[in-house]
C-alpha cells in the first residue's frame, strides 16, 4: 500500500475538523444544561480555530484553492440574507 502524501493527510485532518464541528453544533443545539452547552460552545470555537489553521496551511501550500467570489455574488448573498432576517 502506498504511503499517504502530506497533502492527503492534511486533507483528511481538515475533513475530520469539519465533521467534528458539525457534530458539536448538534450537541450544542440539543444540550439542556447551560454549563454543558457553554462547554460545547468553547470546544466548538477551539475546533473552528484548528480548522482555520489547517485551512490556512493548506492554502499557503497550494493544496486547497478556493475561487474568490465576485462582488455581485457577495451582494446577492447579502440581499438574500437580509430578506430572511425580516
Amino acid at each position: 500500500m502506498p504511503a499517504m502524501k502530506d497533502q492527503d493527510i492534511a486533507n483528511s485532518i481538515l475533513n475530520d475538523y469539519k465533521l467534528m464541528c458539525s457534530s458539536i453544533n448538534t450537541y450544542i443545539t440539543e444540550a439542556q444544561n447551560q454549563n454543558l452547552r457553554n462547554d460545547y460552545i468553547n470546544v466548538l470555537q477551539d475546533m473552528y480555530n484548528c480548522q482555520k489553521q489547517m485551512f490556512d496551511t493548506m492554502s499557503q501550500k497550494g493544496w486547497y484553492q478556493v475561487q474568490n467570489a465576485d462582488m455581485s455574488e457577495i451582494a446577492r448573498a447579502q440581499q438574500q440574507y437580509a430578506k430572511v432576517q425580516l
